[in-house]
């Protein structure tokens, strides 16, 4: 209100200054003419001679007065800073005294202009009723006066009865505009307030919009902030992640003692359980930032299924937990959809199912919900024979109160704050089944009675799979490649680069190493390799401006090294910064040794070999 104020006091001032100097004048002069043209006309036709002086004496008594009524108020308002006399209203009284002359100068008691009085009152209908009933009072005061002088001063014989006729003409005629005049001014204020609140509204509105524009900015700015923490912060932490896993499975892989092998399986299994945590976060953010979504692609349900529960099976082995899986034989085995996204849910579920029961079982239960129509099927690659899978998880565990069971839906929330203490846990996993499960084009939900256990219920639309020509998946074994390959090996990480070369000399490749991008330039210079794996973040030089730099030289060799991004940056458009930098790849700490085999020798086989059938990576056991 304060605001609205303040603006509104300039504007005021310059609508006086506008009224008082422009407007006023301009009036005046318009009816200073008419008038001089009755007064010029009644000279003409009067019996009397016509006498120019006394013309245009009269002429230049109204000129002055307009003059007057111009110079006089410019000439306040520049000068004058503070105005208490409102100029607009003196004039106007002041007007009455030169219609009166008029009246005289034509006739006086026996003029035709006596009316010209109620042309002052029906003008101040757009002002208030109080000063239509000033004017009102003052016109027939006027008219009075005058008619006084004609009888007292100069002694003309007039008709009292007939003039006091005229002046009741005058009065009710005036207090007639004077009362029309009040249903308008009761509009204007009703107008008024509207626009004093309109303009107190849209003062508000830009204040907000102004006020929101900041907040966006910072919001921005921090959501930029938070991003380039959680980028830099996943770098790091999984960097040594890395190390921590690739020597676990390096480790497991030895002639290890039983006790050794089963501290080693505890390790790996708390570095996975971190690295699960860490994964929750990222994807979290990528829910806040609206980028979570999902790659269909073809796969096997019940491998999927199976793969999990294998996963997740030695868990529930420690607390003697059945742990089991039922698929209705009216799902297809192979669908299309996201079986990476598809298994993050189980991992969670059937996961949270095992941690909250102590004896009993965990059962998934997988069946049909209903056929979708065509309008409604998921747009996938193929988008015949959709349908709506119902998954269900239910185990025996400790179960969730009923007032609870909405809010754990919810980020960071768990039933009861002592199970964050007793079992861990974020509170983001639920969240984040939840949004993945939304991604789907289903929905989730739960069903549970404390101590008695829980039901998770979730639903996902799915396509089938075109399965001509593609052969049922079957369980793998590692194998050395026939084909081995020069990796140069870009990295600043000594137990990282031990890591990977104990991998890749496993597999029976050869590995050079090169500390940063700097020395990567230098040993391509020397040797050539078929393929390169390459660390982002190096000092001197770090991996995207050694790959710019490497794609440069390319233009004029014509030949083209493969190159595979490793790194622990696994946001969501760092994988996109890395391909449009010019890698071919691109993998994400800790370093899967499977996954870096498959990526590396797809990519030499590629570019550095393609007519070379290279031994596949895994062999079917049968």
């Amino acid at each position: 209100m304060m605001d609205d104020g303040m603006e509104a006091k300039p504007r005021l001032k310059q609508d006086g200054y506008r009224l008082n100097v422009v407007l006023i004048p301009l009036l005046h002069g318009a009816w200073s003419l008419i008038l001089c043209a009755y007064v010029f006309l009644y000279d003409v036709l009067a019996p009397a001679p016509f006498s120019w002086g006394k013309y245009l004496t009269f002429v230049l008594i109204l000129a002055g007065y307009c003059l007057s009524s111009w110079f006089i108020p410019k000439l306040i308002y520049r000068t004058a800073r503070k105005r208490r006399i409102d100029f607009s209203l003196c004039f106007l009284i002041a007007d009455l005294l030169f219609w009166l002359l008029v009246i005289y100068r034509t006739g006086a008691e026996k003029s035709l202009l006596f009316f010209l009085s109620l042309v002052r009152v029906s003008e101040q209908r757009d002002m208030s009723f109080k000063r239509v009933l000033v004017f009102a009072h003052l016109t027939l005061i006027a008219y009075a006066l005058l008619v006084f002088y004609l009888v007292s001063i100069e002694g003309r014989p007039v008709d009292l009865r007939l003039e006091i006729l005229k002046m009741a003409y005058i009065y009710g005629a005036s207090l007639y505009l004077a009362v029309t005049s009040r249903p308008a001014e009761a509009l204007r204020k009703r107008s008024a307030e509207a626009a004093r609140e309109a303009r107190r509204l849209n003062s508000q509105l830009i204040r907000k919009s102004q006020q929101l524009e900041e907040a966006k900015a910072r919001a921005e700015a921090a959501s930029q902030a938070k991003s380039e923490f959680l980028a830099n912060m996943s770098h790091e932490i999984r960097t040594p992640m890395n190390a921590i896993l690739g020597m676990a499975d390096l480790a497991l892989q030895s002639d290890a003692t039983r006790e050794q092998k089963r501290y080693l399986t505890t390790v790996k299994s708390s570095a996975d359980t971190l690295l699960q945590i860490i994964d929750d976060v990222l994807d979290f953010s990528k829910i806040e930032a609206g980028k979570l979504d999902l790659h269909p692609s073809p796969f096997s349900l019940r491998h999927t299924l199976n793969e999990t529960l294998e996963m997740l099976a030695p868990r529930a082995s420690e607390k003697g937990l059945e742990l089991a899986c039922q698929v209705s034989y009216l799902v297809p085995d192979t669908l299309v959809g996201d079986s990476n996204r598809l298994r993050q849910i189980f991992m969670n579920l059937v996961g949270n199912a095992i941690k909250f029961t102590h004896e009993g079982e965990v059962f998934v239960m997988v069946d049909v919900e209903n056929q979708l129509s065509s309008e409604s099927r998921l747009e996938l690659p193929q988008d015949e024979g959709g349908m709506s899978l119902h998954f269900v998880v239910t185990d025996t565990g400790i179960g969730i109160p009923s007032d609870k069971q909405r809010v754990i839906f919810e980020s960071f929330v768990q039933a009861d704050g002592s199970t964050t203490r007793k079992y861990g846990g974020t509170g983001l996993g639920l969240a984040i089944c939840s949004q993945l499960v939304k991604l789907m084009g289903g929905r989730i939900w739960v069903e549970s009675q404390v101590d008695r256990g829980s039901s998770f219920h979730f639903t996902a639309r799915l396509c089938r799979a075109d399965v001509t020509g593609q052969e049922k998946p079957t369980e793998t074994i590692f194998k050395k490649t026939a084909e081995p390959l020069r990796v140069l090996l870009a990295e600043d990480n000594e137990i990282n680069q031990q890591v990977a070369v104990e991998f890749l000399r496993m597999r029976g490749h050869e590995v050079r190493i090169a500390q940063n991008g700097v020395e990567v330039l230098a040993v391509l210079l020397a040797e050539p390799f078929d393929v390169i794996l390459m660390d982002v973040q190096m000092p001197e030089m770090d991996g995207i401006r050694a790959t710019i730099a490497i794609r440069e030289k390319e233009r004029i060799t014509g030949r083209h090294i493969p190159i595979v991004a490793m790194t622990g940056y696994a946001m969501k458009g760092d994988r996109q910064r890395c391909l449009d930098a010019g890698m071919d790849a691109y993998i994400s700490k800790p370093i899967r040794q499977q996954e870096m085999f498959e990526v590396i020798e797809e990519c030499a086989s590629r570019y550095s070999h393609p007519k070379l059938d290279l031994a596949p990576l895994l062999l079917d056991r049968e």
